[in-house]
């Protein structure tokens, strides 16, 4: 191939799929570390809302109980 010549699509292929069984560790812990941040933040978001809701029920006189049936 020369510098010129456009890859095809099977030859992209074959070389991302290389690129990616190289970098497997890599790759691994990156996503690794998206699901941890996401997770955080998620619980960050869901402590924000108890915290809002506990706020509200504090100044009410009866105030709503939530996660109990």
């Amino acid at each position: 191939m020369t510098c010129t010549d456009t890859p095809s699509n099977d030859d992209l292929k074959a070389a991302l799929a290389e690129v990616l069984r190289e970098n497997q560790d890599w790759l691994r812990e990156l996503v690794q570390e998206a699901l941890v941040d996401a997770a955080d933040a998620e619980a960050r978001r869901e402590q924000d809302v108890r915290s809002v809701h506990a706020r509200a029920d504090a100044h009410r006189a009866f105030p709503t109980v939530y996660g109990r049936a």
